[in-house]
């Protein structure tokens, strides 16, 4: 019996093909008068394109290419747009299908420095809350002609003003531009006052920590109406929305972590967000110095200075405060959303899909 031995054919060897290089992460900065972009990809040295637009939502395929082909992973672009307007950026690697969209935290204004979009966050569902939605801010009084040219550029179409009459009066927003609608906060004057921060006696920075962090207990019951309002206006869809008090970082840092937990956004991120306003708090102290006609703020330019240090922080410690009794009393701050501000399940599923993407 014959065999017959088969010749041995080359093929060729079969490689699963690479992976195309992503982006990996991506930051913008504004200094000087320049936005300075940085980025990681997963392939070191991937070449990157970047685009821009005025407006946050636009299609890539829209957008103008600033930079092509970009290896070392940072760029610097100074009023890419014009002067005054504000920039949105989209960092892709050359042949991968999608980048990610990106713009300052911060709006770089003269008259009001903690002015901040909280968009671009991760949610933990792996989605992004879109940039030029819902921005937060100081108060407004301040605001330049220039700087309105850069506000008016936001399309904003609700203003969330959460001070009270008497701070209104104090300190007076003059919109220049496309006025936007205004959802005041019906209160007065404060619920609190100065004196019930300060305890009795002579004020310590230890004994003011602890009344501040029980009032963050209690703000959202104390400003449930005005929150019920603003996830009222949310859900109708009016955005881009401004929330905004007088320092931008005790009622509206308590509505921003109120608005980023239901869009999912991880604690963690929620915290670091608020905790952001003690770097940019400028003209609030500027403003604060020179309300004379405010019994509040003249009250408080007799306070101790290392006192009122603890009241002008943005400590973790604060926001924490609020989002634990939320959850003690109500089983997650998802819990308080739904019973106190009537934001229920379907509508946390909605306001998700309206603003991540």
């Amino acid at each position: 019996m014959k065999r017959f031995i088969l010749p041995l054919i080359a093929l060729p060897l079969l490689t699963a093909a690479a992976p195309a290089p992503a982006i990996t992460a991506a930051d913008v900065r504004y200094n000087a008068g320049a936005y300075e972009i940085s980025w990681t990809t997963s392939q070191p040295g991937a070449p990157v394109d970047v685009y821009v637009s005025a407006s946050p939502s636009i299609a890539p395929s829209a957008m103008k290419k600033l930079k092509d082909n970009d290896l070392d992973g940072a760029e610097s672009f100074r009023n890419p747009l014009g002067e005054g307007v504000r920039p949105y950026f989209y960092v892709r690697a050359d042949s991968a299908p999608t980048g990610v969209r990106v713009a300052t935290r911060v709006i770089p204004l003269s008259g009001a420095s903690n002015f901040r979009d909280v968009g671009g966050y991760p949610t933990a569902d792996g989605h992004r809350v879109k940039w030029g939605q819902i921005f937060r801010s100081n108060a407004l009084s301040e605001l330049t002609a220039a700087d309105y040219k850069t506000v008016d550029g936001l399309g904003i179409a609700l203003v969330c003003d959460l001070r009270t009459d008497q701070e209104r009066i104090a300190q007076p927003t003059k919109w220049q531009g496309k006025a936007p609608a205004f959802l005041n906060s019906p209160k007065a004057n404060l619920d609190f006052d100065v004196g019930a921060l300060l305890g009795d006696g002579a004020p310590t920075k230890a004994k003011v920590r602890d009344n501040f962090i029980a009032f963050y207990r209690e703000t959202p019951k104390v400003y449930a109406a005005e929150y019920k309002a603003m996830f009222s206006r949310l859900k109708a869809g009016e955005a881009p929305m401004l929330v905004h008090c007088t320092a931008g970082k005790d009622r509206t840092g308590v509505g921003s972590a109120l608005i980023l937990t239901a869009l999912g956004v991880p604690r963690g991120i929620v915290v670091s967000d608020y905790a952001m306003s003690e770097k940019y708090q400028q003209s609030t102290m500027r403003q604060q110095a020179g309300r004379t006609n405010d019994p509040t703020a003249a009250a408080m330019a007799k306070i101790p200075p290392e006192v009122l240090a603890v009241l002008m922080r943005t400590e973790p410690a604060y926001i924490e405060a609020t989002l634990d009794a939320l959850t003690a009393e109500y089983g997650s701050v998802e819990g308080y959303l739904a019973k106190e501000l009537g934001v229920s399940a379907s509508d946390l599923a909605a306001l998700r899909k309206r603003y991540t993407e």
